[in-house]
């Protein structure tokens, strides 16, 4: 299978975007009219079979995009994948053990490097598919429109690979969490993979078992978040070297060790406390508080959905300062979307649930967009291509 080449590598980001930003205008007009809650007592509709041929053209699309730079660390996968065979090493639990054998079955049957990209991203974006399948059938299309339009769904479907591809696995496990004992097997399995393809995800299944045997209330998850903030504030270099010190991951050293260094055009690249992602972060909080605390709603999913957002992100923030911290934001972010869109699709909350919900997702959905306007006409990346050949009738 060859990759796309009818669309310039640069077009690849600017192409999604646009792309997401007209469905996300479309699905906010047809439901910001409306005063009803047309969206909680919805039972099925045509626009479910679309978010599957959606889900599977974009994987396709992401999947086939050709090897260059733009995509980050994509050179390097490539190139792993190129010398696996040469370079392959027996099984190891202490090592993610999965990732490298993965890449080696594929290589010995015969999977050029764009077929292997193509089958990890199905593995990510079908991941999302199944955890909006099995909570939110009913609203499917706005459920995958979320995940689509969430600030990171691009970034690890093109450059974080392996930690994308990892998380959606456990995303899987966390929604079968959510269900009848007989499922719990099966994420514990699903966990289990999601390690051995990236050790990360080690916090958000300790954050999934904490929050179903032990943390039942989202008060203390709350609470706890809000204290991760003043420790981060006050003792954030200690504890960033103390969990580098854990073992938790050997990434967490070499970026807890690289604040200060230059040279990566990632807008996580840059060092110190972040207040604008804090923000975006918050988001989430703020949902969680109102619909838990403030209403009163005790619907044990999203109870424990949000309760391991809540411990993952406060992991988060008490790193925040390391450069990269994006690779562990994602831990919690992956997780956004179904925060965000559980309580609108699932939850009688408001009288005008659909206007609330259109209100909601335009500005889930405009900061992304926002965001990519301002980075890469910023940075001239992104836009590269798109000034050169649709802004010049004569491109040099």
């Amino acid at each position: 299978m060859q990759p796309i080449d009818f669309l310039s590598p640069w077009y690849f980001s600017t192409a999604y975007h646009i792309l997401f930003l007209i469905l996300s205008w479309i699905t906010v007009l047809y439901h910001i009219g409306s005063s009803q809650q047309k969206i909680i007592r919805t039972e099925s509709t045509p626009m479910q079979g679309m978010a599957l041929l959606l889900t599977l053209a974009i994987a396709f699309f992401i999947g086939l995009r050709p090897s260059n730079k733009i995509f980050g660390d994509m050179g390097s996968y490539r190139h792993s994948f190129e010398n696996v065979i040469a370079g392959y090493r027996p099984m190891s639990l202490h090592t993610e053990w999965l990732w490298d054998n993965l890449m080696y079955f594929c290589k010995s049957i015969g999977f050029s490097s764009t077929e292997f990209f193509l089958m990890v991203d199905i593995v990510y974006f079908f991941g999302m598919f199944i955890c909006a399948l099995l909570l939110m059938r009913k609203n499917l299309w706005i459920a995958m429109m979320f995940f689509f339009t969430a600030f990171s769904t691009y970034s690890f479907g093109t450059n974080g690979i392996r930690n994308g591809m990892s998380s959606s696995i456990e995303l899987v496990a966390i929604t079968l969490l959510t269900m009848d004992k007989t499922k719990h097997v099966l994420a514990y399995v699903l966990m289990f993979i999601a390690f051995s393809i990236h050790r990360s995800t080690i916090l958000p299944s300790a954050a999934a078992i904490a929050s179903l045997y032990f943390i039942k209330d989202t008060k203390i998850a709350i609470r706890f978040w809000i204290a991760s903030i003043g420790i981060s504030l006050v003792a954030g270099p200690m504890v960033e070297q103390f969990f580098a010190a854990l073992g938790f991951d050997d990434r967490m050293s070499n970026y807890a060790s690289s604040n200060r260094e230059e040279g990566s055009m990632e807008q996580f690249s840059q060092s110190g406390f972040r207040w604008d992602f804090l923000l975006y972060s918050a988001a989430p909080v703020a949902m969680i508080w109102y619909v838990t605390r403030y209403r009163r709603f005790t619907d044990r999913a999203f109870i424990f959905i949000a309760n391991i957002y809540l411990l993952c992100n406060a992991f988060w923030v008490m790193v925040i300062r390391s450069a990269f911290s994006n690779r562990f934001a994602y831990l919690s972010w992956f997780i956004y979307p179904i925060v965000m869109a559980y309580p609108l699709l699932r939850m009688n909350i408001w009288k005008d649930q659909d206007r609330k919900t259109a209100l909601i997702f335009f500005l889930y959905s405009g900061f992304t967009f926002f965001m990519f306007f301002i980075y890469y006409f910023g940075t001239g990346q992104g836009f590269n291509g798109f000034d050169q050949y649709w802004w010049r009738l004569n491109p040099d």
